[in-house]
């Protein structure tokens, strides 16, 4: 961080601040030479790790929520072949446009299919990124609108409840201080099924993060750690069934969080 740098918070930020076109292209352009090949760059860690779970078999049902999307599709890749439907979501117009975007295989949508090509060469079936991506496209139901700091969190979609709840580089980001972190989370695993399960992504000892290159503005973050994020999970009545450290510590930049955690919590 530096002195410079004006530091964001709340909804009205989000909206007027986040540019989603910009973030995409300076957090999630992957070069083809990747692929396959760069087990040290995040998303490949991440993508990796998110298959590693679901390789497992055990994860799968009908209806599966991502909250708080922005404008990425990346962590529905390997879920979308264990669950029917999927409504992903965010706060953020320019995120829900980016997204129905790519639902809608818009000329100019986002080109995810390296990150695709990387789930599909991990599972080792032989399925194209093309055809992943037809499969995902016809399993996203909806393009919601959420707020993670109501209740319902999606109104569009009338208090149903899930099979899954993803919630990847959300919930500390947008929490203001731990009252608002613990309600977040409460409320999540409220509208869980019996048996359901909550897949987190959490950013450890994050202050803040930077939405893109070149620019002074920084979004606020809720300060957690390891210890703080299962002792909630297990107090809300979930049973942790994974838990992993990505060595992925922020380059002080970007964010400054000590790691990244992902987690799998069954209600």
């Amino acid at each position: 961080m530096s002195s410079t740098d004006v530091i964001l918070a709340g909804a009205d930020a989000y909206n007027n601040e986040f540019d989603a076109e910009q973030y995409l292209k300076d957090c999630y352009q992957l070069d083809q030479d990747v692929v396959g090949k760069d087990s040290k760059n995040w998303m490949v860690k991440w993508l990796t790790q998110i298959h590693k779970v679901f390789a497992k078999g055990n994860l799968k049902g009908k209806k599966l929520l991502e909250l708080g999307a922005g404008p990425c599709i990346y962590a529905t890749i390997s879920a979308s072949k264990h669950y029917d439907e999927i409504v992903t979501s965010d706060y953020v117009k320019g995120n829900r446009e980016q997204l129905t975007k790519w639902r809608n295989n818009d000329h100019d949508c986002f080109d995810w299919s390296p990150h695709i090509q990387i789930v599909c060469d991990l599972e080792g079936n032989g399925e194209t990124a093309e055809e992943r991506a037809k499969t995902l496209r016809e399993r996203i139901v909806d393009v919601a609108f959420c707020d993670a700091l109501k209740d319902p969190m999606l109104p569009s979609r009338n208090g149903e409840k899930y099979d899954a709840i993803v919630a990847f580089g959300v919930i500390e980001e947008v929490a203001p201080d731990r009252n608002s972190w613990l309600q977040i989370l409460a409320c999540i695993v409220k509208y869980l099924n019996p048996g359901g399960v909550l897949l987190l992504g959490n950013s450890l000892g994050s202050t803040f993060y930077r939405r893109g290159a070149s620019n002074n503005r920084a979004f606020a973050c809720y300060k957690t750690d390891r210890d703080e994020v299962i002792s909630t999970l297990e107090s809300l009545g979930t049973t942790i069934l994974y838990e992993s450290m990505l060595d992925l510590p922020g380059d002080g930049y970007f964010n400054d969080r000590t790691d990244k955690m992902f987690v799998v919590a069954q209600k």
